[in-house]
């Protein structure tokens, strides 16, 4: 806020003329029109429903928990800050240190089995121990069911296909093991029969009973490398691996995808599954019904795999590998929690797109997701205060318009919003605004229009319309476009040309843009001094009787009287010319002047009389810049803003 200090002698000097012209315009203490005063900006501590948006827009950061690695941020460290995994790794798991896991194999739980029978097709089946025959080339079908007992029941085909005659092997085994006689080339692992295709995987698959529910369950048993191979491609872009760089941040997925599977427990009695709930797994290759065999690892990945075989995170002085945490984005700082939260300067790599996002729901939306009436408010009351904008939200209240409250985590609303079909909510760190988009980028447009007398630059466009989208209120951003370089020059020039009718010289101009960057003035300064000048007075004629009334007709755009000029003359001897000038610049007969320009500014339209006698006592009392930030940051200025750019 700009405020204008004056001496005690020119303090005192003020406050007669503004009896002598008038400062009884409206009663001591009266309020800021409504229409016109700074209405509370639409941030996330408490968002009304009574925008003409009728939707919450959420501008994000990060995608998923944050908490230990981000991968993109991985990649940014891998390629633009030159790291090695190994420096990636301690820096997202600074409490541990690397550790070596012994080779062996580890249970799968393949989740979309979860208490489904099994259906198989392979070369050189084995059936708990037991060889069957080929019953084609493309080799023998075999399928898995549950009894009642929980024993099973398995029968064998020559396709997957239901219709088909199945024969019914002998015995009811408790568990089943699915094997093949070789490994040697994928068309001799063990295919999983899906609706569309065939599921290529590596190593044996046992069918048995949940450890407590009982359902039936199929893991796949596999190595731990062969694992990888189908794990990391799917987490990290095996494109990243192009470049000798590139390749650091595979490796560090490689090793914190080894150690997260190694360290769990799951309760079917799996170590891991093959879903987002663990790690994502989709076996070796997959061919589609009457297409080709596709690869689902990748050279970039396997090479990673391999290149750090073994190597796994664990605290120091043990041996157990930890559940190291990772997901896609962290949006510049992880969440914390098992390894302490870092600053992820990474994560702002030019290919991340979830660095930070923006999506827009309507209230209604939200209500539903929540089990609400349509939401009034959503008022953040507690972040982990990691990061822009007070980071992650840990606490946050809904309220309906039937009055109705729910408090939430970040996380919960961000998993009851990834609940309704087509929303994607990426992670817990976010504001709300009930700003959109389009209003957004109207307000900007007002602005810089406005403000600087042009159309906004795309990255300022963006930039700011995505800040109003935060939270940052519309006065923040006046606040900041009057604080520039390029508003200050036109304010300069716009006093050089409208008092000295003359175009600014440089060196003064500059002199002025200097001054008001070190705060020894403000740009509504400029203007009054070049009153007070020489160069003003001498253009008045030279005498103080035309000085005076070429201020007056300026100043206070009417004529000065004969008493007047005759008494402002008697006083120049006593506050000289520079307290003639604050004398009537800052009476309240000026103020109201120039607070009924910033209506037509910002505005557009003429003042209301009590509104243009509000703001001139804002004016005197906390400077122009209160009434700029007042006016520009109203809800009229924004609706007017929205309907000037629709």
């Amino acid at each position: 806020m700009q405020v204008h200090r004056r001496s005690g002698q020119r303090a005192l000097v003020a406050a007669l003329v503004l009896t002598l012209l008038g400062a009884t315009g409206g009663p001591a203490g009266a309020a800021e029109p409504t229409a016109t005063a700074p209405a509370p900006a639409a941030t996330s501590q408490d968002v009304l429903a009574a925008s003409p948006s009728n939707q919450a827009t959420f501008v994000g950061r990060g995608w998923g928990h944050g908490r230990g690695m981000g991968q993109y941020g991985a990649y940014g460290y891998a390629t633009v800050h030159g790291w090695g995994y190994q420096r990636i790794l301690d820096h997202y798991y600074s409490n541990t240190t690397m550790g070596t896991a012994s080779g062996g194999a580890i249970d799968v739980e393949l989740m979309a089995l979860a208490g489904k029978e099994l259906r198989v097709m392979a070369r050189g089946l084995r059936i708990n121990g037991v060889t069957i025959p080929d019953a084609t080339a493309a080799g023998t079908a075999v399928r898995v069911i549950r009894n009642q007992d929980g024993t099973y029941t398995v029968r064998t085909g020559s396709s997957c296909a239901t219709s088909q005659p199945w024969t019914t092997r002998s015995g009811r085994p408790t568990k089943v093991t699915l094997a093949t006689t070789s490994q040697a080339s994928p068309d001799r692992y063990l295919r999983l029969c899906e609706s569309t295709g065939q599921r290529f995987y590596r190593g044996t698959m046992t069918v048995q009973p949940h450890r407590t529910s009982g359902a039936q369950t199929t893991f796949n048993n596999v190595s731990v490398e062969d694992y990888l191979r189908g794990v990391v491609p799917r987490e990290s872009p095996a494109s990243w691996g192009s470049t000798a760089r590139g390749m650091h941040a595979l490796r560090a997925q490689a090793v914190a995808a080894r150690s997260y599977a190694l360290s769990g427990t799951r309760p079917s009695g799996a170590k891991t599954c093959d879903t987002t709930a663990c790690q994502v797994y989709g076996g070796s290759a997959w061919q589609p019904n009457g297409g080709a065999r596709q690869s689902l690892e990748e050279t970039n990945t396997n090479r990673a795999v391999d290149d750090t075989r073994g190597q796994v995170r664990v605290l120091p002085g043990s041996t157990a590998p930890l559940r190291t945490e990772f997901s896609s984005s962290t949006g510049g700082w992880t969440a914390g929690g098992a390894f302490p939260a870092v600053r992820d300067d990474g994560d702002s790599v030019a290919q991340n797109p979830n660095h930070t996002w923006t999506l827009s729901v309507p209230l209604s939306t939200v209500g539903s997701a929540l089990g609400m009436g349509t939401i009034r408010s959503l008022t953040v009351t507690a972040r982990n205060g990691l990061g822009a904008d007070g980071g992650r939200v840990r606490e946050i209240v809904a309220r309906d318009v039937n009055g109705a409250t729910r408090t939430l985590t970040g996380d919960q609303f961000r998993s009851a919003l990834n609940a309704v079909p087509g929303v994607t909510f990426r992670s817990d760190w976010f504001t709300v605004s009930l700003v959109s988009p389009a209003h957004a980028q109207a307000v900007v447009k007002a602005l810089y229009q406005d403000l600087l007398g042009r159309g906004a630059d795309p990255t300022g466009l963006r930039t700011w319309s995505n800040k109003l989208m935060s939270g940052t209120s519309q006065s923040e951003l006046v606040s900041t476009l009057t604080r520039s370089d390029e508003y200050i020059r036109l304010r300069v020039a716009r006093a050089y040309r409208e008092v000295l009718l003359r175009e600014p010289d440089p060196v003064g101009a500059n002199n002025w843009l200097q001054r008001i960057r070190r705060g020894s003035a403000t740009v509504d300064d400029v203007q009054r001094r070049f009153y007070d000048s020489t160069e003003y007075y001498t253009r008045a004629g030279g005498t103080r009787s035309g000085y005076v009334a070429r201020l007056y007709q300026t100043v206070l755009d009417r004529p000065a009287s004969a008493a007047e000029r005759e008494s402002w003359s008697r006083k120049w001897d006593t506050i000289g010319r520079a307290g003639v000038v604050d004398s009537i610049w800052f009476s309240f007969e000026a103020a109201r002047i120039r607070a009924g320009a910033y209506y037509q500014t910002f505005l557009q339209r003429a003042p209301d009389p009590a509104g243009r006698d509000s703001w001139a006592r804002v004016l005197l009392s906390r400077g122009e810049g209160a009434v700029r930030n007042g006016m520009a940051g109203s809800q009229e200025y924004r609706t007017r803003a929205i309907a000037r750019y629709p």
